[in-house]
């Protein structure tokens, strides 16, 4: 396959009325099959061909996940163009240099980014059509917006013959060009050819291959933007003929999951320990059997994924369990789900023995946008939970001498758009250089021990990873978030938001310090009213944090903490 249409196309002819898509219309579920997207894709072509879009023109995508978001997707590479997909999140300033740095000529955007380029319309250089995919609410004076559905409806096809022939694609040309959410700088634009990501996705799949079942159904709820739900979201479930239920609201996120019954499901940390969280404190409003039963589960889950022996009493009650909790817990879940698949940053272990012990299995891997972006995964046969998993096919892997991640590969991106000197900087000799530290053990299994430009370096010239750290403190539930702040310092503070009050966060952080050694205990703290969100700018839209940004905010409370 030299690109991802002919994947695609391939797969129309195997699955043809079969659901491909599935989203809700007026508050109700209906679906989209793999012709019907076909067809929708094939028209769109043709009216991004009359918009005068040519092999290698940028059209950006700023929405929230939708089969159009995909069929647009689909589009314009069929027509050689690149795809520049963008945050809904983004603020005016972020907007505008997306699209201009990206040179995209039109741009697919949802009603509610209209009011945004409005304010900055003046000073885009390259866009020509602005194509609204949901319902204009308003007139936009200042620029004229084309609505999908009247495209659609209005274009003359009878005049085109509707083909499956597109563009000459190669696999060394570029899929796409997606802007990392850079924690400091401005974003890097990430270019990203269709064989990296054909490699990419067909290294995924000889994981998925190891999973029971055949008709895998995903739910979609990481924005298509990241790199890791555009390849692990959509294009995998596209290559092994998977169905997608979108579901944009997290708050009806579990009846979502319980309507569409997955298989498997694409997330972040940050959304397991969500739910980890969740179950624990509706566990603590029922009865005193049916707590006794579940932490029962959690203990003798626990002992067999450490492989330890069960004595022949725990055995039955394991198969009893099976039946009155887990069973259960799965129903939560649509009663299907066979693996979390988790990404996007470090999985907190006491999440992952949580579901483990559940019968939940979780696949945490590891990747960055640079590697298309899966890098390793965790085998659904030989988990191990404090790991990232190994390396995708065709990929090496390797530490440099201070211990950062460097990988080898066909998923490598081509660069940098419009940025040589830090695509030098990232890629030498044909390694790419991560940025994260790491280990690698005796099975190749890596495990990242933290992120080189976050190291905290004391005064005492001492080397801390504050991850660990923050993750052993947002492991107690009532601890949310939490940033380590010791640079050049004498010893660490903590920045925490929680629902706890100062005596109880001082007991907590009492109780960690006594397993800690002297460097890594934390001395101080500033409790933090409001949490760090992707509005404030203090936190990526992948939910990192943005530590110098925070740093800034609470600068005054963190020099109080070192009087």
């Amino acid at each position: 396959m030299k690109n991802i249409n002919e994947i695609f196309n391939k797969n129309v002819n195997f699955n043809k009325n079969k659901p491909l898509f599935w989203y809700k219309k007026n508050s109700d579920w209906v679906s989209m099959s793999w012709s019907e997207a076909s067809s929708e894709k094939k028209k769109l072509t043709q009216i991004l061909k009359t918009l005068k879009i040519k092999k290698g023109d940028k059209v950006s995508i700023i929405a929230p996940n939708s089969p159009r978001w995909c069929i647009a997707d689909l589009s314009i590479m069929s027509l050689g163009g690149i795809t520049v997909p963008g945050y809904t999140t983004s603020n005016e300033d972020e907007l505008l240099y997306l699209l201009n740095h990206s040179e995209s000529k039109i741009a697919f955007v949802s009603s509610d980014i209209l009011s945004k380029i409005e304010k900055v319309f003046k000073k885009l250089l390259f866009l020509k059509h602005i194509i609204c995919v949901d319902e204009l609410n308003k007139k936009f004076k200042k620029f004229n917006v084309i609505n999908y559905e009247d495209l659609l409806k209005k274009f003359d096809f009878k005049k085109i013959v509707l083909s499956n022939k597109f563009q000459e694609v190669d696999k060394n040309d570029l899929a796409c060009i997606i802007y990392t959410s850079g924690t400091s700088a401005r974003p890097k634009g990430v270019m990203l050819t269709h064989g990296s990501i054909i490699e990419n996705i067909k290294g995924a799949k000889k994981f998925v291959d190891e999973i029971e079942g055949s008709n895998h159904k995903f739910v979609s709820i990481l924005p298509l933007s990241h790199a890791y739900e555009h390849t692990g979201g959509f294009l995998l479930p596209i290559l092994i003929g998977g169905e997608i239920y979108f579901s944009n609201n997290r708050e009806q996120l579990i009846s979502d999951l319980q309507f569409a019954k997955p298989t498997l499901m694409v997330a972040v940390p940050r959304l397991y320990d969500v739910l980890y969280k969740r179950i624990l404190n509706n566990i603590k409003s029922k009865g005193i059997i049916t707590k006794s039963l579940f932490f029962k589960t959690l203990k003798i889950g626990e002992k067999k994924y450490k492989k330890e022996k069960l004595s022949l009493f725990n055995k039955i009650l394991d198969s009893f369990l099976d039946q009155i909790i887990r069973k259960k817990i799965k129903q939560i879940f649509g009663g299907n789900l066979i693996a979390f698949i988790s990404g996007g940053a470090a999985l907190n272990f006491n999440s992952g023995i949580f579901f483990t012990s559940l019968g939940i299995k979780i696949l945490q891997g590891y990747g960055q946008t640079e590697c298309s972006p899966i890098i390793s995964v965790n085998p659904i046969n030989k988990i191990k939970l404090s790991t990232v998993g190994i390396p995708i096919k065709n990929h090496d892997i390797k530490l440099s001498k201070s211990g950062e991640i460097l990988v080898k590969g066909p998923s490598l991106m081509k660069g940098y758009w419009k940025d040589k000197k830090s695509t030098n900087k990232t890629i030498k000799n044909g390694w790419l250089h991560t940025g994260d530290l790491g280990k690698i053990d005796e099975d190749k299994y890596i495990s990242i021990v933290g992120r080189k430009n976050e190291m905290i370096v004391n005064t005492g010239g001492e080397n801390i990873s504050p991850v660990p750290l923050e993750e052993l403190l947002t492991s107690y539930e009532d601890i949310e978030q939490v940033m380590i702040y010791g640079h050049g310092k004498p010893y660490l503070v903590a920045l925490i938001h929680s629902s706890l009050n100062i005596k109880d966060i001082k007991n907590i952080i009492s109780e960690i310090n006594s397993k800690l050694s002297i460097e890594k205990k934390i001395r101080n703290f500033y409790s933090v009213e409001k949490p760090f969100t992707i509005e404030t700018l203090e936190l990526t839209p992948t939910l990192k944090m943005k530590r110098k940004v925070i740093e800034k905010k609470y600068e005054k409370q963190i020099r109080a903490m070192y009087k």
